[in-house]
């Protein structure tokens, strides 16, 4: 009878060990989120083709993360819904001061309203990286796809952020 109790016991704790190295996919990609902000900011430096390329990316996945936030329609934290869509708006907001900074021709500082684009441009100038990092945190707040999709384009910009270094406007 002894040996039958033990016997009945072990594939539960074969159970309970799986349990136990199960890793979780919200780890995982914040674990990458990591790695990307670490590695990729020293390939895309000094290269202007891959600097556009990574703001075109981070484009492409704002307009992804816009219409999957406005496609799901299933339940949602008033809280963590708000916070969503201000990041995501903050990121749209972001985009055209990444294209000022990488622009290679500064017609901006030549146009006459110059101040209305310095204006624009100062947060970003000022407080940027704490608006760049504050995007990455806010955007694991999203739902689902949306939030693949959202936590990719800050880090996009993040990387974008680390591998211009520092903007004057």
């Amino acid at each position: 009878m002894a040996g039958t109790g033990r016997q009945m016991n072990a594939p539960s704790q074969v159970v309970g060990r799986e349990n136990q190295f199960r890793v979780r996919p919200n780890f995982l990609a914040g674990c990458a989120t990591v790695v990307a902000i670490l590695i990729l900011p020293k390939v895309v430096a000094g290269s202007r083709i891959l600097e556009q390329a990574v703001l075109l990316l981070a484009g492409v996945a704002i307009l992804a993360g816009w219409f999957l936030l406005l496609k799901d329609r299933g339940p949602r934290t008033a809280w963590r819904a708000l916070i969503t869509r201000i990041t995501s708006v903050y990121l749209v907001a972001s985009l055209p001061v990444f294209l000022f900074g990488l622009s290679p021709w500064k017609w901006f500082v030549r146009h006459p309203l110059h101040s209305w684009f310095s204006l624009y441009a100062k947060p970003w100038v000022h407080w940027g990286y704490a608006f760049v990092l504050g995007s990455v945190i806010c955007s694991f707040l999203a739902r689902g796809r949306a939030r693949i999709a959202l936590v990719t384009s800050s880090v996009l910009l993040m990387v974008l952020w680390e591998a211009t270094g520092t903007w004057v406007f």
